[in-house]
């Protein structure tokens, strides 16, 4: 079996979390908070394994958001 191009190099997760480059605009709403929007502050990011956050580097163009 071929192993996931973007798995951590450490620890073979594929799940990813990034550097807090966002923030999110909740509205109260019937006595909740409802997520409005999020805006990024920052069009960098930078990923890190999910599982044991070691830093990894991606190419701009194998990013979709």
């Amino acid at each position: 079996m071929e192993k996931e191009k973007y798995a951590c190099k450490s620890c073979d997760c594929v799940e990813f979390v990034t550097q807090p480059n966002k923030y999110d605009i909740f509205v109260a709403e019937n006595n909740k908070l409802l997520l409005q929007k999020t805006e990024f502050i920052n069009e960098e990011f930078e990923f890190f394994c999910r599982e044991c956050s070691e830093k990894l580097e991606f190419e701009e163009e194998e990013v979709i958001i």
